[in-house]
């Protein structure tokens, strides 16, 4: 894959992990709220740019496509859930993936950002009836997720494409549910799917919830590509 990032040889994140860079933890490889034997943790960014800014990382050295093609991707959903409750209650929050420079990923070592605050560009997002990616994902998706998934094309203001991947109808769930369920990873099958083939040059993976004391949203992952994307939207 083109997005892909060049291995240095030098990842900061694997000595996080293994305990020779100090880190703010959350949630440690070896117990902690990730249990022991944990194949993900969870530490606090350096960044300031949001009142909470979380990563959630494999323990084992692996790259965004890797991460993402594997199961372990389901436990650091669960993860990425329970730190967002815990910590962003009050504001909602975002789970972000970014493939490739151009979405702004600055790390080989796979992570999965959780950012205070909802995204109101995804919230406010519009069915888009032009199909302006040129490609029918709605059966493409359904293929791959045995009808369980749907993808549609909205219209997001500066991002040339952005697709919808949430349940069909007859595998219904909240934002919170599909996170922690099976869906996740399917998902995470189309959009690698779809973003390799449309916007090879790089991508975001983001979901948005809620506040907890609000009902819970709607389930979806919305992919978005093309161009030099906004930080965390």
């Amino acid at each position: 894959m083109t997005l892909e990032l060049p291995e240095s040889g030098d990842c900061i994140f694997c000595a996080i992990v293994s305990g020779k860079a100090e880190a703010r933890w959350e949630a440690r490889p070896d117990g902690g709220a990730g249990g022991d034997g944990s194949r993900v943790a969870c530490f606090h960014n350096q960044l300031k740019w949001a009142r909470v800014m979380l990563l959630i990382v494999p323990v084992r050295h692996m790259t965004q496509w890797e991460f993402w093609s594997s199961d372990v991707l389901v436990d650091a959903a669960v993860l990425a859930v329970e730190m967002g409750d815990k910590h962003c209650g009050d504001d909602g929050y975002r789970v972000i993936s970014n493939f490739g420079r151009v979405a702004h990923q600055s790390q080989v070592h796979a992570h999965v950002h959780v950012v205070s605050g909802t995204s109101d560009l995804i919230n406010g997002a519009s069915r888009d009836p032009r199909n302006a990616a040129g490609v029918d994902v709605r059966v493409e998706v359904e293929a791959l997720s045995h009808g369980k998934l749907v993808a549609e094309e909205y219209g997001v203001d500066e991002v040339p494409l952005a697709v919808k991947i949430s349940p069909s109808t007859a595998f219904p769930c909240s934002q919170r549910e599909f996170w922690g369920s099976e869906q996740i990873f399917l998902a995470s099958q189309a959009a690698l799917e779809i973003g390799s083939r449309y916007s090879p040059q790089g991508f975001r993976l983001i979901s948005s919830f809620e506040p907890a004391g609000k009902a819970d949203n709607p389930a979806d992952l919305f992919l978005l590509g093309g161009g030099q994307l906004s930080l965390y939207v």
